[in-house]
């Protein structure tokens, strides 16, 4: 199975990314959305085909194990998942506005957002990153990071118990 992060990218990517039933895009970005925090995309790309949008993960902090059951074993863990949706276009004079308005769309699109498989995750934004960038690049380029905070619980992988001697026999063998 999938790490919980790994799936959480791909949601927020299809949410970003996939169209609506009328064929429209929630962002100015349409398709042109990656989970990946190295930009797929060049400079010349940005300029024929508009704004992008990487999504990844910052950091990811983990509880104690909760919610202890009926065996005495926790049952879940708390995780808070930062992860970022950074758009960028290319700057021209009024590039504050057109982040804003990138970030706008972001927000409205995240707005109401139920993650599949994690339907009680708590989605909260936290953070906006502005910047320009200008090295290395032949026209300035225009990205606004929004900091989102997911909280969601997984559950606790059970320990083999030493009065369990098939469980612990097969914790042993790696499975």
């Amino acid at each position: 199975m999938a790490h919980p992060r790994k799936l959480i990218r791909a949601s927020f990517v299809d949410r970003l990314k996939n169209s609506l039933p009328d064929g429209s895009f929630r962002t100015r970005a349409q398709s042109r959305v990656y989970k990946s925090r190295l930009a797929p995309i060049s400079e010349e790309e940005l300029n024929e085909d508009g704004p992008a949008i990487l999504v990844y993960a910052r950091m990811e902090e983990t509880g104690k194990p909760q919610d202890y059951g009926v065996e005495g074993d926790a049952t879940h863990v708390e995780r808070n998942l930062t992860l970022v949706t950074e758009a960028m276009l290319l700057a021209g004079s009024e590039v504050d506005d057109a982040l804003d308005d990138m970030a706008e769309e972001i927000e409205a699109a995240i707005d109401g957002f139920m993650i599949p498989g994690f339907e009680s995750a708590q989605i909260r934004l936290i953070e906006s990153d502005i910047d320009v960038v200008t090295e290395q690049v032949k026209r300035p380029i225009g990205a606004i990071g929004l900091v989102w905070n997911i909280k969601y619980r997984t559950n606790w992988r059970a320990r083999a118990s030493a009065n369990d001697p098939d469980a612990l026999e097969a914790f042993l063998r790696g499975e």
